[in-house]
Parts: structure tokens; sequence; C-alpha cells
């Protein structure tokens, strides 16, 4: 690239900037000139292809749709790096495993530098072995399914695992509703809720640890345990149990249907009032916030890889990438459309990959894949991101509950966790 032509692009580059900062106000220019200015991609022409790998169709539609608007939001915003356009092609996996393969092949036949997608675990496994073999990074937004990343050193992820959640529901539980008295119900052959609670369950055994001073005296917090199938109606049963035990905490593995009879249950025994539950990120959902309106006085808690709700944020884990993502979905989609984590997901992988595109310096796929493994602090709408090992973020655990009819950010951890160890990061 010629001089002239390089002054060319960095003098669009900074009047994009400014034009960003007077309509956004939050993005930084060390941020700024980090991404687009200061190095110039490798390539023979002005075009960088990113995969899109979600379903636009099917079971998972609204799920695929929300990561697509949080993805074409970010491209809107950051549709270059330095100078050279990125260009988005998308393929409708049809939330169905069979036709997912020819979508993704489909897609690898397009050669993009990056893939990112699928929401729904299964299209996403059904992808890894295509994307290992193609050698293409991709990111899954919301997939949680640890085999998707395992052996696979081609696929990352933005959302944080099942097992990472759980560990962030212990440690709110544990030190800040102080809770000692835990009823544990999990779900058999269930695999998310298996995580979720292998995570839960290793971190109370740590921080019960940590407060004994010694391993050999500490007292388990977990006052009960229950172990249902999927055909579980035995409410009043459990209840009856869980009052026995005198709980104050009780870990539920059920979705919004099957919540409903239980906190039914509850407010017969006039429970309600003394115990908190605490379940999956499935919770998180319009389902389930609809069902919460027959149950106000019933509290509950739950992961959301979102650290805003309503327009507003934590505390913590908010960058300028979270202020401007709801700035500029509102200008995009409208100010009565409420940002959903999937979008904000979307978002943040889309930034990922343009992120590892400039550290890398170049278009090639290994390259960009390398790059992605040695990123670190990097700024998204969802908090802050550096992978481990296995392609899975190292982040706090952002909790949710529901008031007034509306999903309200609660709490933000104060350790982060890994999908391997759940362990505190020094």
């Amino acid at each position: 690239m010629s001089n002239k032509k390089k002054l060319k692009a960095v003098s669009i580059a900074l009047a994009m900037f400014m034009i960003a900062s007077v309509l956004g106000g939050c993005t930084t220019f060390d941020n700024f000139k980090k991404t687009f200015v200061d190095k110039q991609v490798v390539g023979d022409d002005n075009i960088i292809t990113i995969g899109i790998y979600e379903p636009s169709s099917g079971e998972f539609k609204e799920r695929g749709e929300e990561e697509i608007r949080g993805i074409e939001l970010a491209n809107s915003i950051y549709n270059n790096v330095n100078g050279i356009k990125i260009r988005l092609v998308i393929v409708d996996n049809q939330s169905d495993v069979n036709s997912a393969k020819g979508a993704i092949q489909n897609l690898i036949k397009m050669k993009p530098s990056v893939i990112l997608g699928s929401a729904g675990e299964s299209n996403s496994m059904v992808a890894s072995p295509y994307i290992e073999a193609a050698k293409i990074p991709t990111i899954t937004p919301s997939a949680v399914n640890p085999l998707i990343t395992e052996n696979n050193k081609y696929y990352f992820r933005a959302s944080i695992t099942e097992s990472q959640r759980g560990a962030g529901l212990a440690e709110y539980v544990y030190s800040v509703l102080g809770s000692r008295k835990i009823a544990a119900i999990s779900m058999k052959n269930d695999s998310a809720n298996t995580a979720m609670q292998r995570g839960f369950n290793s971190k109370i055994s740590e921080l019960e640890q940590s407060s004994a001073g010694d391993s050999s005296s500490a007292i388990s917090s977990i006052v009960y345990q229950k172990s249902v199938d999927v055909n579980f109606e035995s409410y009043g049963k459990l209840v009856k149990s869980i009052k026995k035990s005198g709980a104050d905490v009780v870990v539920v593995p059920f979705g919004a249907e099957n919540s409903d009879k239980l906190f039914s249950e509850i407010e017969k025994d006039n429970l309600e009032k003394k115990i908190t539950f605490v379940g999956s990120s499935n919770w998180n959902g319009e389902d389930f916030t609809e069902m919460m309106k027959r149950h106000p006085k019933i509290k509950v808690v739950f992961p959301s890889d979102s650290v805003f709700s309503g327009g507003k944020t934590t505390t913590k884990s908010v960058t300028a990438e979270t202020q401007r993502f709801i700035i500029e979905y509102a200008k995009k989609y409208g100010n009565d459309s409420e940002p959903t984590s999937n979008a904000a997901l979307g978002y943040d992988s889309y930034l990922l990959a343009i992120n590892a595109i400039n550290r890398a310096n170049s278009k090639k796929p290994e390259d960009i894949r390398k790059a992605l493994s040695e990123l670190s602090d990097v700024r998204g709408a969802t908090g802050v991101f550096t992978f481990d090992k296995d392609g899975n973020p190292i982040k706090a655990v952002n909790l949710s509950t529901i008031k007034s009819g509306k999903v309200i950010s609660l709490y933000v951890t104060n350790d982060k966790t890994t999908a391997e160890n759940m362990g505190k990061i020094k």
C-alpha cells in the first residue's frame, strides 16, 4: 500500500472515530486507535469475509435472529479493519442437524476468514468437525456445551459455560446471601444441569474450606439433595422435604412450566418469603418472566450474559462498549426494542473476531486463530474477555433477578471463573 493510500485509510478511520464519538460517546480514542489505526491488515484485496452460521428458521430461529442482530449492529459500527471492508455472508442451518451439515459445508466453500455461530448446542456440535478440518476459527455466541470447544482449537465461545455459571451462583448464595442451608435439586440425564451443579458444588466446597481455614473442619452447606427425572410431578412432597430441611436457598433445575408448579406449592406452604430460588440461564426468557407474574413474591436468581436490562447497567463489568451497544442498538432497531443477551453476545463475537484480525495483521484463518487464543482483556458489551486454553472466556459471572415483571441485573461476581476449575484468577 502506498504512503498516500495509507494516509487516506488513517484519515478515514479518524473521521469514523470522530463521528462515532459524537453519536455514541463512549469509545476511547486509545481503544479505537488500537483496533483501527495502528496496524495494517495484509491482503491482496479489500474484503475480509466473516461467515454467519445461524438458524433463521426452525426451533432456534428467535435466538439465531437475535445473535444476527447483534453481529449486524457491530458490523454497522465497525465495518472495516484499517480500510479493508468486512463482508458478512449468512447461511441458515434451520435449527436442524441434517440441514446444519450442508449449511456449514456451504459456508466453508465461501472461504471466510472467521465464522460466527451458532445458537443451539446441536448445531454447533455438528459444525465442530467441519470447522476443525477446514481450520477456520469460529466463535459461538451462546452455545455452552463444553464438548463444542474441547479438543478443537478452532472453536471459541463468547458465552461462559454452565459450570462457570454454577460457580457464580455459588459465590452469590454463600458470600452475599450468607446461606448455609442449601437444597440442591438436580435433573437426571441433563448434561447442562449436571455441569451447572458441578460448578455450584465445587465453588461451595471451595468457599466452605476457605471459611473454615481447614478443609477437615468444613461443614457442608448443602442440607438436602434430590435428583428428579423429566416427568417429575411430586411437587407437594418435594416442598415438604425442602421445608423439613430448613433450606433458605433452593437450586432448581426446572424450566418455566415446572417452576410454576413448584412455586404454587411453595406459596401453599407460605414459604415464598423464606426461600431464594436459584436457576439456570434459561430463566432469562420471556416465558419464565411471564410465569413469574403469577408469583410476584417468589425470589429468583439466575445467570445472564447481559450486564444490562431495561436500559440500566450494573456497576461492575460495564465497559465503554456496553454503553455504545445500548445506544447504537436503540438507534438501529428502535427505542422500544430492548437488546437481549443473545444480541449482546453476537455483538461481542464480532468484536472478538475483528480484534483477532487486527492482532494477526492477516486475513489467513490460521493466523487469526492464533491471535484469538492470545487475546487478553478485550472489552465487549457483556464484559472483558480473555480465553482459556480450550477457547472458553475467563470472565466474571453476571446474575439477574425479576422484579415487577422485568429482568433486572442483580450482581456481578468478584471472582473471574474458568471452565476448567472455576477457581479464582489471581
